[in-house]
């Protein structure tokens, strides 16, 4: 037994006399230490640059348009298609036949809503038709984003974002270029002169807003110049405007709308306004309704850009219009950014998906002229 214990007692301290040698000798020792929870964590995050891209595969989005008949809606699918491919998710692209088949839009949404899609997109053609859809949608937990018009007084949290062209102040810009090309022909006008506004409809907010910002801006130029104002025509309009009108008016803003949105109603109305023996210029505040004007000008020369000719305007793009501009039918247009408001689109209908706060996208638009159309900031922007 005691043979034994004297042994444990010699191991032991032969082991101690090795660590302590090992222990007088830092120069020959290693030390390996173990990291702590927070610096695991550091080494396990990847290195800067090397973000991971999230699997967006998953997402699926209904996106409804007011049509696809114009070239406007044409760009901003292509801006919708190109910015899914590029984020690797599933989009479904739809319009009605008509942008006056109200009844067809609400199918379509209906269908949209159908389908379980992970978020809407949608640029509605009346405000009233789609309020109860917007509710169940909200109901649903499906998150909307709206583009181009968007849906105005939507319920609450229903549209969580917008992204499109500020109308009222593209409106605005057009009666300005217009105003500064018609001042002095007003100044010298001995009785009224009327100033023509061709609008699609009175119930797409994106249409409405660009006739009504150009009225207000037109009416307070030329009470700047100290003319009385009178807004005639279409009713919508009239309650809208919020500029000051007088009894006594120098200038007459006529809006002229058709019954359906038909192309021959439209160049009805360009025809009956051109039948005004006191009329100066026109403005047409969409593609179809620019459109309606130049074809209108195939029958009448006194629509240009010369001294005695009506001098028209128009809004957005298209292979008429570029033609238009270039040839001097038009004194110029309003071009917006469909493709890139098709690419904030697909965008925002993401970080809505994923729960972000989205907002409002002003999407941007441009004054083009025969002057200006080929530059390469405005040719980015316009699409035939």
């Amino acid at each position: 037994m005691k043979k034994k214990i004297l042994a444990v007692l010699l191991s032991t301290a032969m082991v101690a006399t090795l660590l302590a040698g090992c222990g007088g000798n830092k120069a020959d020792t290693t030390t390996t230490e173990t990291p702590d929870a927070a610096e695991t964590e550091e080494a396990a995050e990847p290195e800067a640059g090397a973000e991971e891209t999230a699997d967006l595969s998953g997402m699926s989005f209904e996106i409804v348009s007011k049509g696809l008949q114009h070239q406007y809606w044409q760009a901003v699918l292509k801006g919708v298609e190109s910015k899914a491919d590029e984020l690797g998710v599933n989009v479904h692209f739809v319009g009605p036949d008509s942008e006056s088949n109200i009844d067809q839009q609400v199918t379509q949404l209906t269908d949209a809503l159908n389908a379980n899609p992970t978020a809407i997109g949608l640029a509605a053609l009346s405000t009233d038709s789609v309020m109860d859809l917007l509710q169940q949608a909200m109901d649903a937990g499906v998150p909307i984003i709206g583009f181009d018009s968007g849906v105005p007084d939507a319920p609450e949290g229903s549209v969580l974002a917008n992204c499109s062209t500020d109308n009222y102040a593209a409106g605005g810009i057009a009666a300005e270029n217009v105003y500064a090309a018609v001042s002095e022909r007003i100044a010298a006008a001995d009785g009224t002169v009327r100033i023509g506004v061709v609008a699609q409809d009175n119930t797409s907010e994106s249409v409405v807003n660009r006739g009504l910002g150009f009225i207000d801006k037109f009416a307070e130029l030329a009470a700047a110049d100290g003319y009385g104002v009178s807004v005639v025509g279409n009713d919508t309009y009239i309650d809208r405007a919020t500029c000051e009108v007088s009894d006594d008016a120098k200038v007459i803003i006529d809006v002229r709308v058709p019954a359906s949105v038909t192309s021959e109603l439209s160049v009805a109305d360009v025809n009956s306004l051109l039948g005004e023996s006191d009329i100066l210029a026109l403005y047409g505040s969409n593609e179809h309704s620019a459109n309606a004007i130049i074809s209108a000008a195939e029958n009448h020369s006194e629509i240009g850009t010369g001294e005695d000719q009506v001098i028209c305007a128009g809004f957005d793009s298209g292979a008429a219009q570029l033609e238009a501009v270039r040839n001097g039918v038009l004194l110029g247009s309003i071009t917006q950014a469909p493709v890139a408001m098709g690419e904030t689109l697909v965008e925002l209908l993401v970080a809505a998906a994923q729960g972000e706060t989205v907002e409002d996208v002003d999407t941007g638009c441009q004054w083009y002229t025969a002057e200006n159309i080929d530059d390469p900031e405005i040719a980015q922007n316009l699409y035939e």
